[in-house]
């Protein structure tokens, strides 16, 4: 398995751990068991049905409201966007 990191991604992550200091333990604690068990049940792994992206997932970042928004194809794991609920729900809309 394999994690890759989209720009949009390295942006996301640094404004939220610059905003709130204290969600980046949980952000990392997050990649660290997708990274050793990706089906684990407090990841909340969702598929999302998109006409753009046909590979389109979710997981939760644990213990907080924020979600990453990625891209699965075989092993490959490409995170694309780390936000809110708000945000989530505005760009899984239009999608």
């Amino acid at each position: 398995m394999k994690i890759l990191f989209s720009t949009r991604y390295k942006r996301d992550y640094k404004k939220f751990v610059k905003k709130h200091p204290d969600i980046e333990p949980f952000v990392k604690q997050t990649l660290r068991l997708l990274q050793s068990n990706p089906q684990d049940f407090r990841l909340v792994l969702k598929k999302i049905n998109c006409k753009r992206d046909k590979f389109r997932y979710s997981i939760r970042v644990l213990n907080t409201q924020y979600r990453i928004l990625l891209t699965l194809i075989d092993d490959i794991y490409e995170l694309k966007y780390l936000l809110d609920h708000d945000e989530y729900d505005r760009i899984n809309k239009d999608c």
